[in-house]
């Protein structure tokens, strides 16, 4: 807001890179240009009639448009957080940004001529920008002061353990064979000691068959049966033959990890901007519930349908 609000450009910012580049900020001795010459009120073929001086702390006029001193300073500051390299201190740099100012006026000044301001796209372009304009301006009053306290977030997370756990993973290992008979004889072996890993490597018809069926550490299953299978799988437990996109499946679980909860200091901050920025929506959502009592609202519904 801090650019908005006090009238920078992004013209300037894109003419001051584009025309100049990381040259601009020592910029060479050369001839005055027409548009130095118009700041100046020098002609280059002869010199110019008496002007009348500008009034006050007035820096420069383009026909109706004036910038003062401190409004110039304003935007040489906020041209500094935009392009890291300005030095305003550099022989000629205010000078260069002052005729980026001009030649925009100068355009202005060409476009208003030729009734561009009045056509219907760039009105409504200007009035959505207001629009955005004025928005983030009242949610920014809005919202100044709302903030969380460590104390609401710490009484967050204890009311809400859940949300605080470390996803739990299962590192899985699957043996696909095509028939249910084969599988559920396989699956005896593997109840009575069978080494898993061998027999996928021996029996699966897999893609993992060579790796012994590993699918490694995962959060969720490749498909949604084998996810319901190993849902209450603990480490080391084998699931019943089921169907999947292959054939008939066996899947075993080697380890489980994560389930933990996380320690209140490792979140605290992440936390607190989160729960700030919720406490701020909802401030704007109150005020616009208070606003839509007072303003009257209608919609013509039957208009969407078409």
């Amino acid at each position: 807001m801090y650019f908005l609000k006090n009238g920078l450009i992004v013209f300037v910012l894109c003419s001051v890179v584009a025309f100049g580049g990381c040259d601009f900020f020592a910029p060479k001795a050369q001839k005055p240009s027409k548009v130095e010459n118009a700041i100046t009120g020098v002609s280059e073929t002869k010199a110019a009639a008496p002007q009348e001086a500008l009034a006050g702390n007035v820096l420069a006029k383009v026909g109706g448009w004036s910038i003062t001193i401190d409004e110039f300073n304003d935007r040489l500051k906020g041209l500094k957080q935009v392009v890291k390299d300005f030095d305003e201190t550099k022989s000629g740099a205010k000078q260069m940004v002052l005729e980026e100012l001009v030649r925009q006026q100068l355009l202005v000044y060409e476009a208003r001529q030729e009734k561009l301001d009045q056509e219907k796209d760039i009105q409504n372009a200007v009035r959505d920008f207001e629009n955005t304009l004025l928005v983030q301006e009242l949610a920014s009053k809005l919202v100044k002061d709302v903030s969380v306290t460590e104390a609401e977030a710490k009484d967050y997370y204890t009311a809400n353990p859940d949300q605080f756990v470390t996803p739990v993973e299962k590192k899985l290992r699957e043996l696909v064979v095509p028939t249910e008979t084969e599988a559920k004889d396989i699956l005896v072996q593997i109840l009575q000691n069978g080494d898993f890993v061998q027999i996928a490597k021996d029996k699966s018809k897999g893609k993992t068959a060579a790796d012994g069926g590993d699918l490694g550490f995962v959060l969720q299953a490749p498909f949604i049966e084998m996810q319901k299978e190993i849902e209450s799988l603990k480490k080391g437990e084998v699931s019943r033959v089921f169907s999947g996109p292959e054939g008939f499946y066996i899947v075993k679980v080697d380890d489980v990890r994560g389930g933990d909860k996380k320690a209140f200091e490792e979140i605290k901050g992440d936390l607190m901007r989160w729960l700030t920025l919720r406490k701020q929506q909802e401030a704007v959502m109150q005020k616009i519930g208070e606003i839509s009592k007072k303003v009257n609202i209608q919609v013509n519904a039957e208009l969407l349908k078409e």
